[in-house]
């Protein structure tokens, strides 16, 4: 989406910035807890408590917070430039 539209609908890009950079942070976490459960799952017998507290972190990461993904990704392609977010004059603010 920003690749296509960045010369067409600048604005719109622009708007979609921090939502992106959201979306970024949860989908790279999420790989990273994806990570972190393989291990755990693998290494659980030698320390139930402490691997059993990372596996129940990542599915309640999963279960939680991933989800978030979604909504964002149509934030972002949502956006119309002037349409919504830069609709306000600045002596509006």
């Amino acid at each position: 989406y920003v690749l296509e539209n960045t010369k067409r609908d600048p604005n719109a890009v622009f708007a979609g910035s921090v939502p992106y950079l959201k979306l970024a942070g949860i989908v790279l976490t999420g790989w990273q807890m994806a990570r972190a459960l393989l291990a755990a799952s693998e290494k659980r017998s030698e320390d139930e408590a402490f691997y059993g507290a990372k596996i129940a972190t990542a599915h309640f990461f999963a279960d939680h917070i991933l989800p978030q993904a979604i909504a964002l990704e149509a934030s972002i392609v949502s956006a119309k430039g002037n349409e919504s977010v830069l609709a306000l004059s600045e002596d509006q603010f």
